[in-house]
């Protein structure tokens, strides 16, 4: 079982993902953010003891305050230990072939398009299940 991060400024999708999540019986934790700035203040308060670590963040592109990529990046200058652990899914409803490119050159490398389903979020997951 696995502790999941959503980021999106899309309630319902958080809603979706979470149930679909919750349904498939692959976690036992899962918290949401809004934005990148949110998360990464999330993901402080977990280093500080408040919460354990997520294993999976599940990263939206379009956010307002702190989009995605930006966050990819505020990620990666976080000082907390065990980051490299944590598996970032982009998850989208951009189909853009250059952010797919831009999130594999930030060393993403599980993409989702928006609607997550159980056999996507499946992929996305696959080494943890079984």
């Amino acid at each position: 079982m696995k502790k999941v991060l959503l980021v999106d400024d899309d309630q319902v999708c958080n809603l979706i993902s979470k149930k679909t999540l919750q349904r498939m019986g692959i976690v036992n934790e899962v918290h949401t953010a809004l934005n990148g700035e949110e998360a990464i203040n999330l993901l402080n308060d977990y280093f500080q003891g408040a919460l354990s670590l997520p294993d999976v963040i599940l990263l939206d592109l379009n956010m307002p305050i702190m989009d995605g990529f930006s966050f990819i990046e505020a990620f990666k200058r976080l000082n907390i230990p065990n980051k490299d652990s944590m598996r970032i899914v982009i998850v989208s409803s951009s189909q853009n072939p250059n952010d797919v490119r831009k999130a594999k050159e930030m060393g993403i490398t599980a993409f989702l398009t928006k609607p997550v389903t159980e056999t996507n979020l499946r992929s996305a997951f696959e080494d943890f299940i079984n």
